[in-house]
This record gives C-alpha cells, sequence and structure tokens, in this order.
C-alpha cells in the first residue's frame, strides 16, 4: 500500500542502527556467500532482534535480497549435530561470538542448556542461520563468508548497555523519514523477517518440521545505497 500511495513507510528493530564492535559495514552488491547472526533471549521476542542483525547485513549481497524459501527451526543437541553436518556454519559462529568480550571459556555447547537455529533457505541459493545462544552469550552479533576471502567478517552489535543509547539514532532515522519524506532502509526487510519468524515458530512448534515459505519468495529487494545513520565508533 505505501508503494501504491507512493508515501515513505519504515519498521524493524533498533539493531541495525546499533554500535557495531568492530566497525563493520558492506557496500552494496558485497560477494557475500554466506550469513549468520547470533542472538540470545526469548525466541519469538529477541529471535526477530537476531534476524534484523542478520538481514541488514545480508541484503547487501549481490544481486540484493531475493526472497525465503524454506525455514527450519533447530534445538537442542540437533543444533550441534545440524552444524557437523553442514546445515550451518560453526566457523561463522564462533567469528561472531569471539568479537562478544567477557564471554565464559569453553565451547557454546559447554554452557547452552538449550540452544536455537533458524535455518534460512534463499531463493537465490544464499544460505544464512540465526543462532540463540542463552547461557553463553547475552550479545548479538554477526559474521558473514565473502567470496575469495579466508577469514570471516564480524562484529558485535553492541547495545551500549545499560543506558542503550543506541535508540538515539533509531529515532534520528525516524524523524529523518518524517521530514525529508524518504525511507533510510527499506521496509522490505522487516517484512521479511516477520514472515521468517512467523515460520520458525512454526517449525518449532511441530518439531523442527521444514516449512516451505511460498509466500516470502517475493519478498525480493534492493538495500539502499546509503544506510540511515546508524551508532559508530
Amino acid at each position: 500500500q505505501a508503494r501504491t500511495m507512493k508515501f515513505p513507510l519504515m519498521a524493524g528493530s533498533s539493531l541495525p542502527t546499533t554500535w557495531r564492535k568492530p566497525d563493520l559495514d558492506y557496500p552494496l552488491d558485497v560477494p557475500l556467500e554466506e550469513g549468520l547472526a547470533i542472538g540470545y533471549g526469548d525466541t519469538e521476542a529477541y529471535g526477530f532482534h537476531a534476524l534484523e542483525t542478520l538481514q541488514c547485513m545480508i541484503e547487501r549481497r549481490q544481486g540484493g535480497e531475493s526472497g525465503i524459501r524454506a525455514v527450519t527451526h533447530l534445538s537442542g543437541a540437533i543444533v550441534w549435530k545440524a552444524a557437523e553436518e553442514g546445515k550451518w556454519s560453526r566457523s561463522l559462529m564462533e567469528a561472531a561470538t569471539a568479537c562478544v568480550a567477557n564471554r565464559p571459556s569453553g565451547k557454546p555447547e559447554d554452557h547452552c542448556k538449550a540452544p536455537e537455529a533458524f535455518l534460512l533457505e534463499h531463493t537465490d541459493g544464499f544460505r544464512s542461520t540465526v543462532v540463540m545462544l542463552n547461557g553463553y552469550t547475552s550479545a548479538f552479533g554477526f559474521a558473514g563468508k565473502r567470496k575469495g576471502v579466508s577469514q570471516p567478517d564480524a562484529a558485535q552489535f553492541w547495545l551500549q548497555e545499560p543506558d542503550f543509547g543506541h535508540f538515539a539514532y533509531l529515532t534520528h532515522n525516524i524523524e529523518t523519514m518524517m521530514v525529508e519524506n524518504r525511507e533510510l532502509y527499506p521496509p522490505e526487510r522487516t517484512l521479511l523477517t516477520t514472515g521468517v519468524l512467523d515460520a520458525a515458530m512454526t517449525s518449532k512448534s511441530e518439531q523442527g518440521r521444514r516449512v516451505e515459505t511460498p509466500w516470502l519468495e517475493q519478498i525480493a529487494y534492493q538495500s539502499v545505497e546509503v544506510p540511515g545513520r546508524r551508532a559508530a565508533f
């Protein structure tokens, strides 16, 4: 409706506007091969923030976002087994968690009693994952693998706890949209992440069934050249 009526629309989490430690931005059309976000907290409420952390980075890959073909939710020991089977990248998880200060010693599985993962299958063949690491970390983060680059890019999405100053940047973007009559980042991002979360919760309630999402295959979009203002070091 916003597109038909030609008015700007924005939505979504504050995570895309927060600090990244170390600072990490991707140009449009980055040759990204895979992406992963880490998160914590309630599956639905904080899973949404983890999905937005993931999507604001991977939507900048070559060709833009193509849409989602299917979503699978995993929980418990199956999460680690799926990594061993190559269904998601443990090396990306380790790159993301390495950016988090004061994490406990040992492996995540030594601390996570109930890990969860969302496996996303994109229509262009791209693969992305969210891993919820309750008990091991209380942080959000991202790691991505670029074509031809051996080491992943990674950053913690830091919330400036306990003050949460990143909300000022979210507010700034909203105000800019109102004043300048333009979107600072695409609302399609949140349309997609909301649909992914719905499918993930369905999969969770059905013991990890792979949920095909033909309605999400239609949400293909290009990100903006210069993203909205965010906190930066």
